[in-house]
C-alpha cells in the first residue's frame, strides 16, 4: 500500500476520494476482489476492463495543484508493478521456496501478460526481469515522493495506530484495539519492513536492526509452517477456481476435509456472526440515540 501511495498520482487520488481513510480494510478487500478476478476469470479481458472502468472517474488536482488522474499510464503500471513485486517478496521471504533469476524472468512476463488484460497501452511494461530493475531503480529516484496520503499511512504504521474497521462500534474500539495489539505489532512491523531498502533510505523511513530482528523471526515461523499448511488455507480466497481447473482433479484427503471445513464455517459466519455484528451495530447507535 505505502509503495504505491507514494507515486504522487496515486497518493492524489487516494486523499481526493476519501473512502480508503473511512474504511481502509473495506477498500482493500473490495479493490483485491476485482483485481484477483482479473487472473482467475473465465474472461480476463473483460475482468480487466472493469478494474479499468473503476478508475474512469478519478481526477482532480493534488495537494499542490498538480492534475492527476487515475487513468495515467505511468501510475496504472505502478500500482501494477507494486503487486508483482508483492509476489516475488511473498515467495523469497515467507515460503520455503527458491526463486533463481530464472523465475523472476517468468514472473515478469507473466506479469506483462497479466497487464495486458487492463486494455491499457503496454510501452511502460519493461521487456525483460533486466529491464524492471532498471525501471524500478529511475522511479523510486525520480518519482516516487512523499505526499499526505502516503504519510498518513507511514504514520499509522509506526505509531501501531489502526483505523477503526466500520464493522467495529466505536464504543467497543478501545477494547478490541488493546486487545489486537500483538497483531497490530506485527502487521505494522511487516508493513515497513517489506518496503524496499531503497525507498526506506530515500524517504527516512525508520527500520533499526531490532526491527529487522523481529521480522526475520516472524519470515522463519511462517516458513516452517507454511509447508504443512493444506492448498485450501493457502491458497484463499482463489482456491474454488484452483480447484475447479486441477488438470489432474487429485487433492490430498487433508485438503478435501480442509476445503469442506472452510466452506462450513463460511456458511456459519454467515449465518450467525454476520447477523450478530450487525445486531452490535444497531444496539450500539440505539445506546448513542438514548444517552443523546
Amino acid at each position: 500500500g505505502i509503495e504505491q501511495l507514494l507515486h504522487p498520482q496515486i497518493g492524489a487520488a487516494v486523499e481526493h476520494t476519501q473512502k480508503f481513510w473511512n474504511n481502509p480494510y473495506n477498500r482493500v478487500a473490495v479493490s483485491m476482489e476485482p483485481i484477483m478476478a482479473v487472473i482467475y476469470a473465465d474472461d480476463p479481458y473483460a475482468a480487466g476492463d472493469r478494474v479499468r472502468q473503476f478508475h474512469e472517474r478519478i481526477n482532480g488536482k493534488d495537494h499542490l495543484g498538480r492534475k492527476f488522474n487515475a487513468l495515467d499510464l505511468e501510475a496504472f503500471y505502478w500500482a501494477h508493478e507494486t503487486f508483482r513485486r508483492g509476489v516475488q517478496n511473498l515467495v523469497e521471504q515467507y515460503s520455503q521456496e527458491t526463486f533463481a533469476d530464472e523465475q523472476r524472468r517468468q514472473l515478469q512476463h507473466e506479469s506483462a501478460t497479466w497487464f495486458s488484460y487492463y486494455g491499457m497501452p503496454m510501452n511502460m511494461v519493461p521487456e525483460s526481469h533486466e529491464a524492471n530493475v532498471e525501471y524500478r531503480r529511475f522511479m523510486v529516484e525520480n518519482v516516487l515522493e512523499m505526499n499526505p496520503s502516503a504519510e498518513r499511512a507511514i504514520d499509522l504504521a509506526i505509531n501501531r495506530q489502526p483505523p477503526r474497521p466500520e464493522s467495529v462500534p466505536r464504543a467497543v474500539w478501545p477494547l478490541a484495539k488493546l486487545a489486537l495489539v500483538p497483531v497490530t505489532e506485527m502487521m505494522s512491523l511487516i508493513t515497513i519492513g517489506e518496503l524496499p531498502e531503497d525507498i526506506r533510505q530515500k524517504f527516512g523511513i525508520p527500520f533499526s536492526k531490532d526491527d529487522q530482528k523481529h521480522l526475520d523471526d516472524i519470515r522463519n515461523v511462517i516458513k516452517t509452517f507454511e509447508g504443512p499448511v493444506p492448498d485450501p488455507l493457502q491458497y484463499l480466497p482463489v482456491y474454488d477456481a484452483i480447484r475447479r481447473d486441477r488438470i489432474d482433479q487429485r487433492e490430498t484427503f487433508v485438503d478435501t476435509v480442509t476445503y469442506t471445513g472452510l466452506t462450513l464455517g463460511k456458511e456459519v459466519a454467515r449465518r450467525t456472526i454476520v447477523p450478530f455484528v450487525k445486531g452490535a451495530q444497531q444496539s450500539a447507535k440505539t445506546i448513542r440515540s438514548i444517552l443523546k
